[in-house]
């Protein structure tokens, strides 16, 4: 299994190499960032079919989302070149995820509480700014929790570590901006 980013795809060193290599399936992940109509679109997703295409032999291409409506699975099979796929389309209810809006009189406070009373669970809080990440993140240190950041201003490495140490569960929040899951 190989796992890049689209981005990855767009370098000409990368595409030489995989002109070499038997690729029989490719998987696109988080599809739903082909199609301007989706909400995370990334134009690098659009060269995911140039880079099918100079492939020598056409792989299976299955592609993988968890929101695209009707217009945003068009475009994704269009964009890929899919000619009459097997979809399958669930619902996007997910019970073991919520959303909740609420405006506390002290942020801070607020949030310690709530992670309190989830305490030795995981959880991501997404901030807004590279600088609200920080001060969060010191925050929730500073109270005992087991924290760590990530956005774009860190380097590649520290991400990657962060990103490590919460999937093992060494740190069991993680605070980020929209750049973290991307």
């Amino acid at each position: 299994i190989l796992y890049v980013s689209p981005e990855r795809l767009q370098l000409p060193s990368f595409a030489e190499l995989c002109r070499h290599l038997d690729i029989p399936f490719v998987a696109v992940d988080e599809a739903h960032c082909i199609s301007q109509w989706g909400q995370d679109f990334r134009p690098a997703y659009l060269c995911i079919n140039s880079f099918i295409r100079s492939l020598p032999k056409r792989p299976v291409v299955a592609a993988f989302t968890a929101t695209a409506a009707p217009r945003v699975r068009d475009d994704i099979r269009t964009l890929l070149c899919m000619i009459d796929p097997t979809q399958y389309v669930s619902s996007f209810d997910r019970p073991n995820l919520s959303f909740t809006v609420c405006e506390p009189i002290d942020r801070d406070e607020h949030l310690i509480s709530l992670l309190r009373t989830r305490y030795l669970q995981s959880g991501i809080v997404y901030c807004l700014t590279r600088k609200s990440v920080e001060e969060v993140c010191d925050i929730l240190c500073k109270a005992g929790f087991k924290a760590t950041r990530y956005h774009a201003g860190l380097t590649r490495e520290e991400r990657d570590q962060n990103q490590q140490a919460f999937l093992r569960d060494e740190k069991t929040v993680m605070v980020a901006t929209n750049a973290f899951g991307m």
